[in-house]
Formats: structure tokens, C-alpha cells, sequence
């Protein structure tokens, strides 16, 4: 606002003092004439500057957002590293993400399910998506009753760059490469033409053998005989990934709207893996040893998923009809071969075996929702949505003596299908310093299970779910607010978790069960936030339980562990999070996140609980500088005991890093970002986690490589300002745990979450 005030106060004596010699002096403007100089000389003033820092933080009834568009180092800045400054988020040191201490979340695109924002590759693909590319990241700490059952605790919403209706193409190119040799590419386009908006993105990684190296030593004790097994392994997974999004917008007039998307991913990783195995008698005599070799001889998993949706609005402001469809479907299938050496007194039947593995997952979702506002305050949204979910796995596994399948060798082909018909109702609220929102949501599931192959018993079951949420925000003043939630969502467990295959080694027997149901949870929260134009914070006090959590069963039997799932579960979840943004001086910005909580395990069935207090601190300053550079530092750390399940922990974790990057051409169209991080740990991180009760104990102990150097390029080209439209309503489908559309294999389950 350089020179704008001056002119119009000018502007305004002026006319004052005009007047004032009309009215009493007749020479008046002879006088003027004479003084003109010392006349305008007592009017000047100085240039004028009025600058104030931007609020990045927005809190409304039923989530947080973070403006990550008008944060300056997300023009060099991937999603990943963005995601540390954002409230309620922490990215640790081996780059998970949880949402107030959580693992339990989902992440959406433009506010719907995007099967390529999934699975167990998402921090790689969040890696290669340059934060420039974001308008805003979205912490959705209470889904109303429209989402509410479909199984997330917190949903991350990633929304793209804003929207115009300016005619023609823009876009952004980034690549980043650390010290290792690993990369990240990225593309994005975007173009419009008169009612038809287009865009798509690309983007991919590849991870080198010296980047996507891990070790990891154990010791496990067996409680009833005292024995020792100690496992010293290496693994070495270079790694390439794939992805795409497809994107299309029709204004067919300017009540109607219909939106077309497709996305895929694809990943390939070449695992080599060595290990070490030794048991030893409570008096260290050795009972057996020996080395392991696997090698993938094939590895396929991809995703692809597609998206229609129809919008409709009247001349009622705010009131919406949507028809939405949804296809997701994902791939997955291994086939590894281990082999056996220098073995000491084994007799296991066996000196190698084949795993060949293959999981297929297609889902169709109907959905129609309808929203009215109605008596000035108020607003209701209604809707109905039917899933048809199938799994189909085939699981084989061919042990080797000499090179010859033994009779040990066993084969599972086994369909489940879900069908889920739901129903919901919202009524939200919204006058002077109140609103309010509350829902109820029933849905009736009917499952299916058939064994094609394989030992098992066809079954069926048939579940009735009621999901009650309620919302309740005042705004204490202008920089004050004050909210109360209640939540309850549920769980359905997926193809992993259901697949009665059993998976043997010497060591350990897994498999799934297929008599798994829904859990059911629950969670009451309170938030208090202030805003202010150089301190924002917010506190959120929670407490979150289940009686019937899904979690990992575990044994031992002749020093051979055996787990499987059960609804069995009592969780409990107490804890408080905090965020805290500061602008302490012009071009200075702080960002600090820290959260504290006390999680309860506990199975009743064999009697073990597990209740360890845990708290992780994460933050970061960036300062804007002179010739348009920008400095941050940032760092974590977690302490405590964080529990993966009833019977142990999992490890402790800290990062620290470093950037500086530079803007060049006009309007600040390329970016050059350096980084440096962890270099005072030497090559590798260490993280500690173990078992603590139960039938055996353990430590286990991992070094993950580390990355020290690199750099980041974005340059923008284009100046079309224009997003592909999203409607107001679309489909989410999160329900599901242990299955391969969350991810690209099975999940330990351990945690129960």
C-alpha cells in the first residue's frame, strides 16, 4: 500500500483548505499563487507503509486449516516438509505422519477419497508433490455424520490452487535430489477454455540402493523355556513409483456442474534381503543357526481409481443436489523366493521356501446428497450411499527341501465381499457467536466370505451400525473461540486382516481371521483458540476409547511365535495437544506443535495391560532475508513410550534440518532450495521399539540411511490462475483397516488402530 494513503489525505486538505480561502479571503487565490511552494512544502508528507503478516492458521467448527499458499517457503518446499508446520500434525524422524499423536487418518484430495493419497507409499508420494502446487492443507478433527462412520478418527484434506475464469494454461515443474542419488520429479498443468477447465499431474520417485537401505538387530527371550532367538538382517530396497491424476470440470450453466477425474499409481521395489538367525538355551548353548537369503523374482502393485460427480443448485443460495459415483480398485502381488545356508542343527523340514501372493480389491460407490439452508440460521444435509467392496486373495506358499516342494506346501484362494448401505442427517447452526452441527448416521453391512481353495468354512454376517456427532463452537470475542466435539466412527477390517492364509517360518506363524467384525470408537474434545496479529495458539484436551478394537493376538509355541486378529480390545486414549504460531518481527515466522498422551491397551481375554505415557515436540522458524532469500531451521523429538499394541512400544524418534532458498525472474517464477539435515548422526538413524509382556520379550533396534544434502528446483510458468471445479459434496470411503486398499501388503495390526 506504498503512496496510497499519502494521495488521499493529500487530497482531502487540499479541498479543506480550498474552502477555507473562499470563505474568507476575497485574494484568496492571488495569495495562493504567491505561497504555492510554501503551501504544498507544509503539506507533504512521507511515504507511507502499511504491512501486515498473514494469519496462516483458520479454525472453524469442524477442522483446522493451514494457508499454505501464502506461506513463502512452500515454493521450494515438497508436501511432506509442509506437513511439520501444519497444527496437529507431526512428521517424525522416519517420516510418519500422525495427526495428535495418531495414526489413524486419511488423506483426501480437494475434499474426496483419492485411492493414489493411500497405502503405505504416501510419504513417498507427498515427497514428490511440490508445496507450490497446494492452496491450503485442511486437519479435519471432527467429520460430521456424512463421513463419520467411514472409520477415520482425523482426515487430512489436501486442496489445490485456487480458481479464475482467466482463459489459458499454467503450470509447474519441480525436481529435488538428495546427496544419495534418490529424486523426485514433478508436473503439473492446468488449462482452461471458455466452460471446460483440464488439469493433470505427474509425478514419481526413485529411490537408490544406498538411500532405501535399513538394518535391524533383535533379541528376543521366549518366557517359558528361556530361550534367545537373535536376528541380525539387512535389507537393501531401491524402489521407483509412479503416479497421475486426471482432471476435468464442465460449467454446463451457472446452476449445474459435472466434474470428471482418474488417478493411478504404480510402485516397484527390488527387495534383497540377508539375515542372521540364532537360538540360543537359557545357558547360551546353541540349539540353532542360520542364514536367510530372499530375493524378489516379482513384485506388481498399482492402484487405479476414477470419479463422476453431477451438481446441481437451485436460486436458493446454498441449497445443493450431488450424484456422485466412485471406482477404486487396487493390485498387488508378490512372488519372493528364500533360500537357506550354513545351517547348524536345523530341522525344519525345509531349506527355503516361495511366497507368491496376490491381492485384488475393487470397490463401486453410489452416493446422493442434498443440502438446504432454511429459517436464515440454519442448514440441513441429508444423503444416502451404497458400497459394493470385493477382496479376492490368493495365497501360496511352496516350502523347498533340496530344491523339491515338500508336503508342508499349502494354497488359500479366498473371496470377501462387503455390501453397506447407509443413511444420514445433519442439521447445522450458524447466528452471531454460536454454531453448531449434529448428525446421526446408520448403516446396515452385509458380509460375505467364500473359500474357493483352501481349509475353511463359508460364512456370512450381517452388522447395524448407529453413528451419533455433535459439534458445539462459541466465539468468546474476536480472537477467542471455544468448541465441543463428540465423534464415533467405525472400523471394518480389510482382506489382510480377514485371510485365514497362514504365513509360516521357523520363527513365526501369521494369519488372518475371517470371523472379524467392525469396531466401534468413540471421542469427546474441547479446543480453545486464540488468533492474534503476532501470536496464534490453539489447546485441544481429548479423551477417545473402544471396547471392541481390532488388535494382533500373539503366542508362543516351541519358540515359534503365532498372532492372528481379534475384537477384543479395550483402548483408551488421553492426551492434549497444542500448536502455537508467532510473528515476533517483520519476515519472522515460528511454528510449534507438541502433544502429550497416555494411551490404555487392554485384553481382558488374557489378561494384559499396557498404559505408557508418551510426548513428542516438533517446531520450526523461518526469517525472510535480503536479495529475496528465505532461512528456516526446524527440529523434533518424542520421548516417553509410544504403545504399538498391548504388549510393547514402539521407538523414539528426533530430525533436525536446515534450508535456505532463493527466488529468481519476475513475479519470483524460480526457486532454488538447499537442505541439510542429521549430519552430526553419522550414516544411519537409530530407533529402538520393543515387546514387554506377553509370552516373549523383545528389542528391537533399526538404522535407517540417512539423508544429509540435497536440493530442490520449482519454476512456474503460465498465468492462468484456474483449478478444475470441485463439487460442494463428494464421496469418501475410509473404513476399512488391514486391507490393500490402505496400503501395499498387510499391516502388523499390532497397534489396534
Amino acid at each position: 500500500m506504498k503512496r496510497f494513503i499519502a494521495p488521499l489525505l493529500l487530497a482531502a486538505l487540499t479541498t479543506t483548505a480550498t474552502a477555507q480561502n473562499e470563505t474568507t479571503s476575497p485574494t484568496a487565490s492571488d495569495t495562493t499563487k504567491v505561497d504555492s511552494a510554501a503551501y504544498w512544502k507544509q503539506l507533504e508528507i512521507g511515504e507511507v507503509s502499511v504491512s501486515a503478516q498473514r494469519q496462516l492458521v483458520k479454525n472453524e467448527i469442524d477442522r483446522l486449516s493451514y494457508d499454505v499458499q501464502h506461506d513463502e517457503e512452500s515454493k521450494t518446499k515438497n508436501v511432506l516438509e509442509m506437513l511439520r508446520k501444519v497444527p496437529l500434525v507431526t512428521v517424525d524422524g522416519q517420516e510418519n505422519i500422525k495427526v495428535k499423536g495418531q495414526s489413524n487418518f486419511k488423506i483426501y484430495r480437494n475434499g474426496h477419497a483419492d485411492p493414489s493419497f493411500s497405502g503405505s507409499n504416501i510419504k513417498e508420494i507427498l515427497k514428490s508433490i511440490p508445496a507450490s502446487a497446494i492452496k491450503k492443507i485442511e486437519v479435519i478433527t471432527d467429520p460430521g455424520a456424512k463421513e463419520d462412520a467411514e472409520g477415520s478418527t482425523y482426515i487430512l484434506n489436501i486442496v489445490m490452487m485456487n480458481n479464475s475464469s482467466m482463459k489459458g494454461a499454467t503450470g509447474t515443474l519441480s525436481f529435488q535430489m538428495n546427496e544419495l542419488g534418490s529424486y523426485n520429479p514433478y508436473a503439473y498443468v492446468t488449462a482452461q477454455s471458455g466452460k471446460l477447465i483440464v488439469s493433470a499431474n505427474v509425478g514419481g520417485m526413485h529411490g537408490t540402493k544406498e538411500h532405501m537401505t535399513a538394518m535391524e538387530d533383535f533379541t528376543t527371550t521366549y518366557k517359558e523355556t528361556g530361550n534367545t532367538l537373535t536376528q541380525n538382517t539387512k535389507q537393501i530396497t531401491p524402489a521407483d513409483a509412479l503416479y497421475g491424476n486426471l482432471s476435468a470440470s464442465y460449467d454446463i450453466d451457472s446452476l449445474n456442474l459435472i466434474s470428471l477425474s482418474g488417478n493411478g499409481f504404480g510402485y516397484n521395489v527390488d527387495v534383497n534381503h540377508w539375515g542372521t538367525w540364532e537360538l540360543m538355551d537359557a545357558n547360551k548353548n546353541l540349539i540353532y543357526k542360520y542364514d536367510t537369503s530372499t530375493k524378489m523374482r516379482n513384485y506388481d502393485y498399482y492402484k487405479l481409481g476414477g470419479r463422476f460427480d453431477f451438481q446441481h443448485k437451485t436460486h436458493l443460495d446454498g441449497e445443493v443436489l450431488t450424484l456422485s459415483y466412485m471406482l477404486a480398485s487396487t493390485h498387488y502381488g508378490t512372488d519372493q523366493e528364500t533360500t537357506m545356508s550354513n545351517a547348524v542343527n536345523t530341522n525344519f523340514g525345509y531349506d527355503g521356501y516361495l511366497n507368491d501372493n496376490k491381492e485384488d480389491f475393487m470397490e463401486h460407490t453410489f452416493q446422493l446428497d442434498y443440502v438446504r439452508p432454511f429459517a436464515k440460521y440454519h442448514k440441513m444435509e441429508i444423503g444416502v450411499k451404497y458400497i459394493n467392496r470385493d477382496n479376492h486373495s490368493v495365497t501360496g506358499q511352496t516350502y523347498l527341501e533340496n530344491g523339491v516342494s515338500t508336503n508342508k506346501s499349502s494354497n488359500i484362494d479366498f473371496d470377501h465381499n462387503t455390501q453397506i448401505g447407509a443413511v444420514y442427517g445433519e442439521w447445522m447452526m450458524k447466528k452471531d457467536k454460536w454454531s453448531a452441527r449434529a448428525g446421526l448416521r446408520y448403516e446396515y453391512s452385509y458380509l460375505k466370505a467364500e473359500y474357493k481353495t483352501g481349509k475353511g468354512e463359508n460364512y456370512s454376517k450381517k452388522l447395524n451400525d448407529w453413528c451419533p456427532s455433535a459439534s458445539l463452537q462459541y466465539q468468546i470475542s474476536d480472537a477467542n473461540t471455544l468448541k465441543f466435539s463428540y465423534s464415533t466412527n467405525i472400523n471394518r477390517p480389510g482382506i489382510s486382516y480377514l485371510n485365514p492364509a497362514e504365513q509360516e517360518t521357523p520363527e513365526h506363524i501369521q494369519k488372518g481371521n475371517a470371523q472379524l467384525s467392525s469396531s466401534r470408537n468413540n471421542s469427546l474434545s474441547m479446543n480453545f483458540m486464540h488468533y492474534g496479529s503476532k501470536f496464534t495458539f490453539g489447546i485441544t484436551p481429548e479423551y477417545s476409547w473402544s471396547n471392541n478394537k481390532i488388535t494382533e493376538i500373539e503366542s508362543v509355541i516351541n519358540n515359534q511365535r503365532i498372532s492372528t486378529f481379534e475384537n477384543v480390545l479395550k483402548y483408551k486414549d488421553i492426551n492434549i495437544s497444542g500448536y502455537i504460531q508467532a510473528q515476533p518481527f517483520k519476515g519472522n515466522n515460528v511454528n510449534f506443535n507438541a502433544y502429550v498422551g497416555k494411551e490404555v491397551y487392554e485384553n481382558p481375554n488374557i489378561g494384559l495391560k499396557y498404559d505408557p505415557l508418551y510426548a513428542s515436540f516438533d517446531g520450526n522458524i523461518s526469517q525472510h532475508l535480503p536479495w529475496n532469500l528465505v532461512a528456516s531451521v526446524g527440529g523434533g523429538f518424542s520421548c516417553g513410550r509410544s504403545a504399538e499394541s498391548v504388549y510393547g512400544y514402539g521407538g523414539n524418534w528426533h530430525y533436525y534440518y536446515a534450508t535456505i532458498q532463493k527466488s529468481f525472474l519476475k513475479d519470483n517464477r524460480l526457486t532454488v532450495r538447499i537442505y541439510t539435515g542429521e549430519n552430526f548422526c553419522g550414516k544411519y538413524d537409530k530407533y529402538i521399539s520393543g515387546t514387554v509382556q506377553g509370552d516373549y520379550t523383545s528389542r528391537n533396534i533399526r538404522y535407517n540411511r540417512n539423508e544429509r544434502f540435497g536440493f530442490g528446483v520449482t519454476w512456474r510458468f503460465g498465468k492462468l490462475k484456474a483449478q478444475v471445479k470441485q463439487v460442494e459434496n463428494s464421496i469418501q470411503n475410509d473404513d476399512m483397516v488391514g486391507g490393500i486398499s490402505q496400503g501395499g501388503g498387510k499391516s502388523s495390526g499390532k497397534g489396534g488402530k
